[in-house]
């Protein structure tokens, strides 16, 4: 039985708790990938990079977002969502928080390492949670969690180049952290209320036939590259944005830094608009044509006319994150129970952020060879051509777990 189905006092406070909850660590999911990049610079004044540093550096959040990606479904089989949810926002501040106390590029790597870890597992937990307390308003919360997620990460780019210039980029980068341990409360409250029994007519992820059938559905895969095109793009802009546009459109480290919150706040429409479309359609080929064609578009604009405007190029490149949208949104539309959501989300977080890190991978050592940014470009198309394969396997609509 759903939450849908019965009037139980305790539950209708277990869904105005989980969606706190929900909304909390959606917004502090993803400021760990975006507040380091635009005060980069300020950083190295106390930590010094080599450049396999900054290749790693790019290289951490879609390669721990694939490996915990893939281990939390069996952590939810063990533990449940909840507790998972918990330990995995503490790990997700702690580390956060943690990296701005250091001094060695190593200890703020592999702290970087840690809290994004906990966001690995809390991009997985999210989508089954929707599914779990709000199985009749999967689209509407889809879309508030997306538009949080959005919002977490456009914040700490635009703030973090001030807030560093006004006090320090240790308290620029660690003030995010705060959010992820504010997240745990709402998810304690409600391990503290399962725990006496309130919950009970909840769903459990007991199916584990679920990850077999999902994990061979071919709609799963296409997906799954869907999902990893947008991590590809992401992480290669949130990453590298900064730099290229301080070398191509001669942009300060402040403006650069407005340009990568930008870039991210395209995704604010997408998760509104975006949701809408991807839940009333039948076949995913208008989302993934409009995806690929920005991503072109805006990748041609950046190496050919990047002092032109740089910020419809910008703007464009924004506009091709709608393949995470498709990714996230799918999970539960296409998953006929709690099980299959939870496996679904672990395949396509855990493959599509894994897809995610050859982009930066790529990008920095094209970088490092030819020491500008042109061959980026090349990437990001070939990238965005990928897409070819979504668009023909998710023209119908199937169960992936059925």
């Amino acid at each position: 039985m759903s939450i849908a189905d019965t009037e139980k006092p305790a539950l209708i406070r277990g869904r105005v708790l989980t969606f706190f909850g929900i909304g909390l660590a959606a917004l502090g999911l993803r400021s760990a990938a975006t507040s380091v990049s635009p005060i980069l610079m300020s950083i190295e004044k106390n930590i010094t990079f080599g450049p396999s540093d900054l290749t790693l550096l790019g290289m951490l959040a879609p390669l721990a977002f694939a490996i915990f990606g893939a281990l939390t479904p069996w952590a939810v089989r063990r533990l449940g969502l909840e507790t998972v949810m918990v330990i995995s926002l503490v790990v997700l501040g702690g580390g956060e928080i943690a990296r701005s106390l250091v001094n060695h590029p190593g200890q703020f790597l592999a702290l970087s390492f840690v809290s994004m870890a906990g966001t690995g597992a809390v991009n997985v937990l999210l989508p089954p949670m929707v599914k779990k307390y709000f199985g009749n308003r999967i689209p509407a919360m889809s879309m508030v969690y997306l538009f949080l997620a959005v919002l977490g990460s456009v914040i700490p780019a635009y703030l973090a180049s001030p807030v560093a210039n006004a006090t320090d980029w240790r308290i620029s980068i660690s003030a995010w952290g705060y959010i992820a341990i504010v997240a745990v409360l709402p998810w304690f409250a409600v391990l503290v209320r399962n725990r006496a029994g309130a919950s009970t007519t909840l769903p459990q992820v007991t199916d584990q036939g679920a990850a077999k059938r999902v994990w061979k559905a071919p709609a799963s895969w296409a997906i799954t590259i869907s999902f990893g095109i947008a991590a590809a793009n992401c992480y290669i802009m949130w990453q590298w944005l900064p730099t290229i546009l301080q070398e191509r459109s001669h942009l300060d480290e402040a403006t650069s830094g407005l340009m990568l919150a930008l870039y991210s706040a395209v995704a604010l429409p997408n998760s509104i608009f975006g949701t809408m479309l991807i839940a009333r359609a039948k076949s995913m080929t208008g989302p993934t044509i409009y995806g690929m064609s920005v991503l072109v578009v805006g990748a041609l604009g950046l190496c050919f006319l990047p002092t032109v405007a740089p910020l419809l190029w910008v703007i464009l490149s924004g506009m091709g994150v709608i393949f995470f949208t498709i990714g996230l949104v799918l999970i539960n539309l296409r998953t006929s129970s709690q099980s299959g959501a939870v496996a679904l989300s672990g395949m396509v977080q855990g493959v599509g952020y894994l897809i995610g890190a050859v982009g930066p991978l790529l990008v920095g050592l094209a970088h490092g060879i030819s020491g500008n940014s042109d061959a980026d470009f090349v990437i990001i198309i070939a990238s965005a051509l990928v897409g070819i394969f979504p668009l023909v396997a998710l023209r119908k609509k199937v169960m992936v777990d059925a």
